[in-house]
């Protein structure tokens, strides 16, 4: 199991790297755009918001890299199980995913260094979005290759970013009336909407499970 997810970070080694870079210059740009505006709510839940979904997708690195390299037809010769392999693919995913939430905290510190104040608010609500968004990747990506293939990957990643898009969108016009009266009615519906992401998230780990045990390689 961890030799899978140490070839998982080796396999996006360049790309981690990229990302962690581009990461650190978009802290440092939002430190700098903040010295000359005035209302920086909305960049700053965007940069935390960007942190999060730019290190989820580097599940669909790996999956077209494998994909690339044939990796998945030699993967198996190893003396693991295909549940591991699947597993060591979902703590992947959530272990970029926990890097981009470092990252992103640490936009918001700069941020904070940057004006003397920090809008609670929008940057609670970039983190449940990034928390979404990084989550579909895996959620829909993994499932879907299995199901139909490696060789659809491109089409497979595009649906997969405008299902976690709409997954947010269409979350909020069905929900957010249920708890537009209630007491602490953001906390409330940013909680769910967070829980609901990692049941699916959950959710797909089972089924993908289900699905390579029974696929033909």
């Amino acid at each position: 199991m961890k030799g899978l997810i140490r070839n998982n970070f080796y396999t996006v080694e360049g790309s981690l790297k990229s990302t962690l870079l581009i990461s650190l210059i978009a802290a440092v740009v939002l430190a700098v755009i903040t010295r000359f505006t005035t209302d920086n709510g909305p960049l700053l839940s965007g940069i935390i918001g960007g942190n999060m979904g730019g290190f989820g997708a580097l599940t669909m690195t790996i999956i077209q890299k494998d994909a690339a390299s044939k990796w998945n037809k030699f993967e198996l010769t190893m003396p693991v199980r295909r549940k591991d392999v699947i597993t060591a693919r979902y703590i992947s995913s959530m272990l970029y995913i926990l890097i981009g939430i470092v990252m992103a905290l640490v936009s918001a510190l700069l941020f904070h260094l940057s004006t003397g104040a920090l809008n609670l608010e929008r940057m609670s609500y970039g983190f449940v979005f990034g928390w979404g968004f990084a989550l579909s990747m895996p959620t829909f990506v993994i499932p879907l290759v299995l199901i139909l293939g490696t060789d659809r990957t491109e089409p497979i990643i595009v649906v997969s970013v405008i299902a976690g898009l709409v997954l947010f969108f269409g979350y909020s016009a069905v929900f957010s009336p249920f708890f537009s009266n209630l007491e602490h009615s953001n906390f409330l519906f940013r909680s769910s909407y967070m829980i609901f992401c990692t049941v699916l998230f959950v959710l797909s780990y089972l089924i993908s499970c289900r699905i390579y045990q029974k696929k033909e390689l």
